[in-house]
């Protein structure tokens, strides 16, 4: 496929993962059509004893028999080449999904998770009327849909490690701004030897004073304590910023209540003090959309999730749907 075809999510994911992504579907192919390989080759042998020389009778007519054996050879040999070598040579586009099942199976996912399988199933029949159980057996998932919602999956737990990652950052900061403060609060600047040759080398003029018994920061102590204002006042701004743009989004009374009416349109059976609990998933947007007979493709359904979720199985809450409301000026 093209690289302007691939989904966002499956460009995002490492190299391995796409491999593993669209090897899964390609063996669940290829086993399909080896299964369905013997069955096609005892036809082939089934049907190359019938003109026999028990038939025709004699050995004279055996003779031009061997010539047509040395004819069809070619032949025989040329066919299975040619049929074998597209599939070799190239990558299916689509695949049916009654062999989903087995795709996710070699994807170490769940092969009968009916929230995974419906996206699947709409992504392949379409979002339109009822179809038979048979018309969905016989339907076809594209590979780019295969591999968006395979992305949104596999990338689930990736969302964990980031918060990991985050909090070891703010863990490292919140040292260092402490280690900091400690050096410009302190009324002492305790320098080794070596680092008093350093200073002199410099050409500091400045030692340790005395003040009435105690000491005062030399200008080095000064020069480290103005840097560690700079970078906390940096950090404040930084803070002060993201605080304001949070506020300036703030919502209004009128606002929360009409998110709040439609996004308790997805949890028709929840009571009222039960609504903030809740989170749409995949299945509550496939439903949503059948019943308003709107078209939505499985790919655009995984970017909206991956787009306002701000947890890391892809489902929206009461404030991420807010947010995506505000976003596409709903509300």
């Amino acid at each position: 496929m093209a690289d302007d075809e691939l989904d966002p999510g499956y460009a995002a994911l490492p190299q391995e993962l796409q491999e593993r992504i669209d090897d899964a579907l390609d063996e669940a192919l290829k086993d399909s059509a080896t299964d369905a390989e013997p069955a096609h080759k005892r036809r082939k042998l089934d049907h190359s004893p019938a003109p026999g020389g028990f038939v025709a009778g004699g050995f004279i007519p055996d003779s031009p028999a061997a010539n047509g054996f040395i004819v069809d050879e070619p032949y025989s040999g040329g066919g299975f080449v040619r049929d074998e070598s597209p599939v070799a040579g190239e990558r299916q586009t689509y695949i049916p999904f009654s062999l989903i099942p087995t795709a996710l199976q070699l994807l170490d996912l769940q092969p009968d998770d009916e929230d995974v399988l419906a996206v699947f199933r709409n992504a392949a029949t379409g979002w339109g009327g009822e179809r038979s159980e048979g018309e969905d057996e016989d339907a076809l998932v594209s590979r780019k849909d295969w591999r968006a919602v395979c992305a949104a999956l596999l990338d689930s737990g990736s969302g964990d490690e980031d918060e990991d990652v985050d909090m070891d950052d703010r863990s490292g900061d919140a040292a260092e701004d402490g280690l900091e403060e400690a050096a410009s609060d302190s009324g002492e600047d305790f320098v080794q030897s070596e680092s008093g040759a350093e200073e002199s080398l410099d050409g500091s003029d400045e030692e340790y004073e005395e003040d009435g018994g105690g000491f005062v920061r030399t200008k080095t102590a000064k020069k480290g304590g103005k840097v560690a204002t700079e970078r906390q006042a940096a950090r404040k701004t930084r803070s002060t910023a993201a605080t304001a743009d949070g506020e300036a989004h703030a919502l209004s009374a009128r606002q929360k209540a009409e998110c709040r009416a439609a996004f308790a349109l997805f949890f028709p059976d929840v009571q009222e003090d039960e609504l903030g609990k809740q989170r749409i998933a995949i299945k509550d947007i496939t439903r949503v959309a059948k019943l308003l007979k709107e078209k939505i493709t499985a790919e655009e359904t995984v970017e909206m999730l991956e787009a306002f979720s701000s947890a890391a199985d892809k489902t929206m809450g009461l404030s991420d749907f807010e947010r995506m409301m505000i976003s596409a000026k709903l509300a």
